[in-house]
């Protein structure tokens, strides 16, 4: 059975979490918390303990000694720092690779994940405990839709998961895939979209894009211009009229007009009128909002799920 979602809350400084009908499943009481991935989340109390609880607020995972950096768990994997290295423990709390490197980003699901050491950035592979390509890349990104972006002397290309070059590096400037097509620019002004075998097929020739979600990515032409969103075939179905805009999830996308937020539909049309502050991609149905300086969650019709007692919207 799969665990209900939950949701970070801060009330009176301290973090709790709630289910998406605004009741709290893990009452406010730490002083940092991460969301929760893969059935843990990160917290550190008011006592000064720290690591990673499971739903029902148990410390399944308890940190010692001095940790700079507790990430999610993603692909069974949390890369955590100390002492300004890191390495990845498994759901048992244990190393299972060791705080050497100078970063990690990102672990894949068959189990690698790009390293940085000594200047330099590599695949580790789990299995083998090696590093594929050591010293070769400046930089390689986390993995998305099957590739990672790397870059080397200034230009960047993509790699696969086992470390082959399947684009070589000759972008000024690129995004990581998304449904099959990725922003790209050759000088750096310009940008449009690639597909995987690094052929332009939406032409370079705008100022700024976003990445693709259900069928759809941002676009602005020019610099300080409005922005709007295109398909995959490059046509502009939305017209730039936005000041910002955000993917969409579940057939809505937060959009900021007038330096208010709200939510609008794949035509265009606003769903929940722009009168937030600032307002979130949906997760689980939820949209994180804030109105007047504060924060709470709306549902995806526009009601409020947990919100601020001091102030009512509607």
């Amino acid at each position: 059975m799969e665990e209900q979602p939950l949701f970070r809350i801060l009330v009176d400084g301290k973090y709790g979490f709630i289910n998406n009908t605004g009741e709290f499943v893990i009452p406010p009481i730490y002083k940092m918390a991460s969301d929760f991935s893969e059935g843990f989340a990160y917290v550190w109390s008011f006592h000064n303990k720290k690591g990673y609880i499971n739903s029902k607020n148990e410390m399944v995972i308890e940190l010692t000694g001095d940790h700079g950096y507790e990430g999610n768990f993603e692909n069974g994997l949390a890369i955590v720092g100390t002492n300004g290295r890191y390495g990845c423990i498994n759901k048992t709390g244990q190393y299972v690779v060791e705080p050497i490197f100078d970063r990690i980003v990102g672990v894949n699901p068959n189990g690698t994940f790009s390293a940085l050491i000594n200047g330099k950035a590599g695949l580790y592979d789990l299995q083998s405990n090696a590093i594929i390509e050591p010293g070769y890349y400046d930089f390689i990104d986390a993995f998305s839709d099957g590739l990672a972006f790397v870059s080397v002397e200034g230009k960047e290309g993509y790699i696969d998961k086992t470390g082959n070059m399947v684009i070589s590096p000759q972008f000024s400037s690129v995004s990581p895939f998304s449904e099959g097509l990725a922003g790209a620019s050759i000088d750096g002004d310009k940008y449009g979209f690639i597909n995987k075998l690094g052929e332009f097929v939406i032409p370079p020739k705008y100022y700024q894009v976003k990445d693709f979600s259900e069928g759809l990515a941002g676009f602005r032409l020019k610099t300080g211009g409005k922005w709007g969103y295109l398909n995959s075939l490059g046509e502009k179905v939305i017209r730039p009229k936005f000041q910002t805009v955000w993917a969409f999830v579940d057939g809505m996308a937060p959009v900021e007009n007038k330096d208010r937020y709200g939510y609008i539909d794949k035509k265009g049309r606003y769903v929940l009128k722009n009168v937030f502050n600032t307002a979130h991609e949906l997760k689980s149905g939820l949209g994180l909002v804030t109105y007047d300086g504060e924060w709470g969650y709306i549902d995806r019709h526009g009601q409020w799920v947990y919100k601020p007692s001091h102030f009512d919207l509607w």
